[in-house]
């Protein structure tokens, strides 16, 4: 395997680069909300797998014992906030994604419309551009909403068995 060097690198991030203006060219004007949300979703779902990581040593007893019931139903309910930190805001972006697939779709098709009209002829390259455009943002709504409803279900499980977790350490204290 040939070992990469930092100009190779250099390249195919340009490389890359390129490629991500021209899809968020051709997928028109709903590719930067989706990009927007796409990159909010995907810090959420980074943040969360890392503070589950930090939180770990809660479940594996490095918790102080409770002093009283009130002590412990108190420690179970920060930890139950902390662990489910954010994860109603994934579920919501992960199924905002499509939404805005769908819009792309639709201003795709609309704008073929308009080109339609305008140029009073059904053209093949116009009709591909909109279809295109639509297809682009449907796609692209569509798989980042599956990754952001995948991970969060993953996320969600996690944070669960965690609590649960939790419960149980403070219980045997």
């Amino acid at each position: 395997m040939p070992e990469a060097t930092p100009g190779a690198l250099s390249i195919a991030l340009q490389l890359a680069e390129q490629r991500i203006e021209d899809l968020m060219a051709v997928g028109g004007p709903v590719m930067w909300p989706l990009a927007a949300v796409s990159v909010l979703l995907w810090t959420l779902i980074v943040e969360r797998y890392w503070a589950l990581f930090r939180l770990l040593p809660l479940v594996f007893g490095d918790l102080p014992p409770p002093k009283s019931a009130a002590d412990r139903i108190t420690t179970l309910n920060t930890a139950r906030l902390a662990l489910q930190r954010h994860l109603r805001m994934i579920r919501t972006l992960a199924g905002i994604l499509p939404m805005l697939g769908l819009l792309g779709t639709v201003t795709g098709i609309v704008e073929t419309f308009d080109l339609i009209r305008l140029f009073g002829s059904a053209d093949p390259r116009i009709i591909a551009h909109g279809v295109s455009q639509a297809l682009i943002t449907t796609l692209s709504g569509l798989v980042m909403g599956l990754f952001g409803v995948g991970l969060g279900y993953h996320l969600a499980r996690r944070a669960r068995f965690l609590e649960r977790g939790v419960a149980e350490n403070l219980s045997r204290r």
